[in-house]
C-alpha cells in the first residue's frame, strides 16, 4: 500500500474525508429532524430535564458535533490497534465514555441560577417565578438556607446517622427559606455551543493525531 505514488497523510485524508463528511451531513439531518420535533411537534423545555442525554446530546449543534468526534475516534482505534473489530469495540467504549463525560461536565458549563421560595399561608411553597422554573433543568442542588443566605444542602442532613432531619437542619441554623439551583431555558444554547466546541476541539486534535501518527510511518 505505501509503495503507491501517494503519500501516507494524502492517502489519510482522502480516506478520511468522505465518509467523515458523510457522517456529519447524516448526522446533521437526523439533529434538525429531532430538534423541529422536539420544539414543534412537543412543547420545548416545560418541566423536562433538557440537559440530559436526550433531548441534549440528540439535538442542535451538540449532536452534530459528537459524529466527526465519534468517526476521528474510530479512525485514531483503527491506527493504533490495526484490527477492525477491536478497533470498533474501542471506539463504542471511547464513544459512551465521551458521552458520558460531557454529561458529567455539562451542569459546570455555565454557572445556574439559584430560586429561593418562601411558604405561604397554606404551608406551600411559592416559586418565582414560576414560568422560568418550569421551564429549567433542575437538580443542581437544593435545600435551605440559614438567616445570613448561607446553603445547607438538603443531602447534608437526609444523610445524616443517627440524627432527626428537622433536628440537623435547625442546628444548622436553617430556616423556612428554600433554595434551588437549575439551569433556565436562556442557558440551552449558549450550552450547546459550548459543547460543540468542546467536541470539535477534541475531533481537531484526534484528526492532527492521526496524520502525525501515519506520517511517522507507524502504520
Amino acid at each position: 500500500m505505501w509503495t503507491q505514488s501517494v503519500g501516507r497523510t494524502r492517502w489519510l485524508i482522502a480516506k478520511l474525508a468522505l465518509p467523515l463528511v458523510a457522517v456529519t451531513a447524516g448526522t446533521a439531518v437526523l439533529a434538525a429532524l429531532y430538534t423541529w420535533w422536539w420544539r414543534v411537534a412537543r412543547v420545548p423545555f416545560q418541566d423536562i430535564a433538557w440537559g440530559t442525554a436526550v433531548p441534549f446530546d440528540a439535538t442542535g449543534p451538540a449532536a452534530v458535533a459528537l459524529a466527526p468526534l465519534s468517526f476521528l475516534l474510530g479512525a485514531a482505534a483503527g491506527l493504533l490497534l490495526r484490527r477492525t473489530v477491536p478497533a470498533m469495540v474501542v471506539t463504542l467504549g471511547a464513544t459512551a465514555g465521551v458521552q458520558y463525560g460531557l454529561g458529567v461536565l455539562r451542569p459546570h458549563l455555565m454557572t445556574p441560577w439559584t430560586v429561593v421560595s418562601e411558604p405561604d399561608a397554606s404551608g406551600d411553597f411559592t416559586i418565582t417565578p414560576f414560568r422560568v422554573y418550569l421551564n429549567s433543568w433542575r437538580g443542581m442542588g437544593n435545600g435551605y438556607l440559614t438567616r445570613s443566605g448561607e446553603k445547607i444542602p438538603f443531602d447534608r442532613c437526609v444523610s445524616a446517622v443517627g440524627e432527626d432531619v428537622h433536628r440537623c437542619f435547625a442546628r444548622l441554623g436553617a430556616t423556612e427559606r428554600w433554595y434551588e439551583e437549575l439551569h433556565p431555558a436562556s442557558h440551552y444554547w449558549p450550552m450547546q455551543w459550548m459543547q460543540t466546541g468542546i467536541c470539535l476541539a477534541a475531533a481537531v486534535a484526534l484528526a492532527a493525531f492521526c496524520l502525525w501518527w501515519i506520517g511517522r510511518g507507524r502504520a
